[in-house]
C-alpha cells in the first residue's frame, strides 16, 4: 500500500468518520479507522457495530492495499500537519504506516484489516431518494425530542412513518413530542406498501453534520433499507452512514397531539425566541419553569428562583380565546424557537394542564408538543 494524498482533506475525512468510533469499545479493533487505497482513491471506514461511516476521498494510488490504524492518534496526527502532500506507505510485515508530509517522518502501529468488521449489507430492499436542505432540516426539529435515557431504547429513535411520497418522522422523550413530515423525491426499488422505522437518533445527528456541507449543491441524499429491515444506509457525495435500526414498537403519539384550541396565540418567533431567552435565565435554579399567560393583546413571561430573583416580560401578540396562564420547561421551548424560521409562530393551547402545541401559522408539516410543568400560577 503506498499513495499521497492530501493532508487537509484526509483530515477532515478522518473528523468525519471517526466520530463512529466509541471510546467505549472493549475490542481494540473498534478504536482503528480502516483506510484501503485502491482505484485512485483512499476510502476510510469507521465502526462501533451499531453506526457505520464510510469516505471516499480521491488520491494518488501507486499500490493498493488494506490496513486499519488508531483512529485518534492517526487524525490527531493528521490534522496538525501543514499542507504539504502526505505520502502514505505500508509495511505489511509489521502492520505499520509511514507517514512523510515535509519536515515530518512518522510511523504508526496498525492491526491487520482482516479483522475489521465487514461493511454491513444493505441490499435487496427498499430505496428513496430525499433533498438533502428538507431533510436536515427535519432531522433538527426532531432529533432534539430524542431522549438520552439508554434505558429507554426506543425514545432514544426518531420513528419514520413511510407511507406513499411522504415520510412522517416523530420523536419524543415522554415531556415533549416532535413531529415532521418529509416529502420524497423519488422512489426506487418499493414494494409500495407503508411502513415504520426507528433509526437512532444519534445516527440522524451524525448524518446532519454530514448534510450541512452539501446543502447548497443539487446532490440528492439516498435512503436504502435492508430486505430485512434491521439496517439503513443513508449515501451521500462521498460518504456513507450505515445504522442498525431500534427494534420494537414506538408508542401511539397521535392521541397526545391537542385537538381544538381554547386559546390560539401568534406571535412573532424572533422576539418571542429573544425574550425567553432573557427571561428563563431566572428559571435555572427552579426546576427550568417558564410562565406564561395570555392576555389580551399580549403574552406575559416570567420565572422567579427564590436564591436568584425574578424576571418578567412581555410580547406583543394577536390572542384569540380564552386568556389563560400556563407553564413549560424553559429549554424546551427554547428549543423549538430555536428551530422554528418563519416570521410568526402560534401556540394552540387547552388549558394549563394539557399539553400546548407549538407551530408554524397555517401549516401543519411541524408540530411540536411540550407537556405542561403543574406549579402555581
Amino acid at each position: 500500500m503506498k499513495c499521497t494524498i492530501s493532508p487537509q482533506q484526509l483530515g477532515a475525512g478522518l473528523a468525519s468518520v471517526t466520530r463512529a468510533v466509541s471510546s467505549r469499545n472493549t475490542l481494540p479493533i473498534l478504536s482503528n479507522v480502516l483506510v484501503e487505497a485502491r482505484d485512485g482513491a483512499v476510502e476510510l471506514t469507521a465502526t462501533n457495530l451499531d453506526l457505520t461511516i464510510h469516505h471516499t476521498l480521491a488520491a494518488e494510488v501507486v499500490a493498493s492495499g488494506r490496513v486499519t490504524v488508531p483512529a485518534r492518534i492517526l487524525s490527531d496526527f493528521i490534522t496538525a500537519l501543514p499542507e504539504n502532500p502526505l505520502n502514505w506507505e505500508l509495511d505489511p510485515i509489521h502492520q505499520t504506516v509511514r507517514l512523510q508530509s515535509g519536515r515530518f517522518d512518522a510511523h504508526v502501529r496498525g492491526i491487520d484489516a482482516s479483522e475489521f468488521p465487514p461493511l454491513p449489507e444493505v441490499a435487496d430492499g427498499e430505496s428513496f431518494e430525499l433533498e438533502p436542505q428538507a431533510l436536515l432540516t427535519a432531522i433538527e426539529q426532531t432529533v432534539i425530542a430524542a431522549s438520552g435515557d439508554e434505558g429507554r431504547p426506543i425514545y432514544t429513535g426518531v420513528l419514520f412513518e413511510i407511507a406513499g411520497s411522504e415520510i412522517t418522522m416523530v420523536a419524543t422523550d415522554g415531556h415533549r413530542l416532535a413531529i415532521r413530515k418529509l416529502q420524497i423525491s423519488a422512489r426506487g426499488a418499493s414494494s409500495g406498501d407503508s411502513f415504520g422505522l426507528i433509526i437512532p437518533a444519534r445516527a440522524l445527528s451524525e448524518l446532519a453534520r454530514l448534510l450541512k456541507p452539501i446543502v447548497s449543491t443539487p446532490a440528492s441524499v439516498g435512503l436504502s433499507i435492508s430486505a430485512s429491515r434491521a439496517q439503513v444506509r443513508f449515501q451521500i457525495p462521498g460518504y456513507e452512514l450505515t445504522t442498525r435500526l431500534i427494534d420494537g414498537a414506538y408508542p401511539s403519539y397521535e392521541k397526545v397531539i391537542p385537538n381544538g384550541a381554547q386559546t390560539t396565540v401568534r406571535a412573532s418567533t424572533e422576539e418571542l425566541r429573544r425574550t425567553t431567552r432573557v427571561v428563563s435565565l431566572f428559571a435555572r435554579d427552579a426546576a427550568n419553569v417558564l410562565k406564561i399567560r395570555c392576555e389580551a393583546s399580549q403574552l406575559v413571561l416570567s420565572a422567579n428562583t427564590n436564591e436568584v430573583g425574578d424576571n418578567i416580560a412581555t410580547v406583543d401578540a394577536t390572542v384569540s380565546g380564552d386568556g389563560m396562564g400556563i407553564a413549560f420547561n424553559a429549554r424546551y421551548v427554547s428549543d423549538v424557537l430555536g428551530l422554528i424560521d418563519s416570521p410568526e409562530v402560534e401556540f394552540v393551547l387547552n388549558g394549563p394542564l394539557v399539553p400546548g402545541l407549538v407551530r408554524v401559522p397555517g401549516d401543519d408539516s411541524y408540530r411540536y408538543v411540550i407537556m405542561p410543568v403543574r406549579v402555581a400560577l
